[in-house]
């Protein structure tokens, strides 16, 4: 497996390259958010580990950037910025998780084995050959492909997740804490108000009306 590791900062490139490779994964280093977007052209890596805070190309606008393009490799941030808020905001904008520096080696390759399990597990858990369906979005479990009035949407596999509970159970009440069961099975880091910030998410690819609030509740997909 490939992992791009992107941080301005040299001794943090080397020192997560050596650890990721003790790991057995393949690695390539990149100083800013330019480079490693360039590099993106051309291969595909499993999973990116990311750095806030870069002078070329920021974390949050390579990740935006990489998003709106609808490619959906699974990014873990590495930051100093230690408060909810931002996280919050890591995660609506597409992270897959978020680590604050500093942070401990084991804990980060523990953290991108996650990560990994969770999108292998997810994308073989769909080989049933099944398509389910409610009004106008369909969901492939097979090819783990969307489409939304017959256009391709694309999800992560944690929307996806979520979005699929809500297509078997129609007018059923999710809590956050079930939510965060479904699509973070794996994950014992996971945050309750990390599954608000996947909401928002799949409600501005799907629209904002089809997945309703339940105040002091959770959500429901409506009607």
């Amino acid at each position: 497996m490939l992992i791009y590791v992107v941080d301005d900062e040299e001794t943090i490139r080397k020192t997560l390259t050596i650890a990721l490779k003790r790991e057995l994964y393949d690695v390539k280093a990149f100083s800013n958010g330019i480079e490693a977007y360039d590099s993106l052209q051309s291969e595909h890596p499993d999973l990116i580990v990311l750095d806030w805070d870069m002078p070329v190309m920021d974390g949050i606008t390579f990740l935006e950037k990489i998003r709106a393009e609808e490619n959906e490799v699974p990014v873990i941030f590495l930051t100093i910025h230690d408060n909810e808020m931002d996280r919050i905001d890591a995660l609506e904008k597409g992270a897959d998780d978020y680590l604050e520096k500093p942070y401990s080696l084991k804990e980060l390759t523990t953290r991108i084995k996650v990560v990994l399990r969770r999108y292998h597990r997810a994308v073989e858990a769909a080989a049933k050959d099944e398509t389910i369906s409610n009004g106008e979005i369909e969901l492939n479990l097979t090819s783990y492909t969307a489409t939304l009035q017959g256009k391709p949407v694309d999800f992560t596999v944690t929307e996806f997740r979520i979005l699929e509970a809500f297509l078997r159970n129609p007018e059923m009440v999710f809590s956050r804490e079930k939510l965060l069961e479904i699509s973070f099975p794996e994950d014992s880091y996971a945050f309750d108000r990390a599954v608000d910030s996947h909401i928002k998410r799949l409600r501005k690819k799907i629209g904002t009306e089809k997945i309703e609030t339940v105040y002091g509740v959770g959500y429901k997909f409506g009607k």
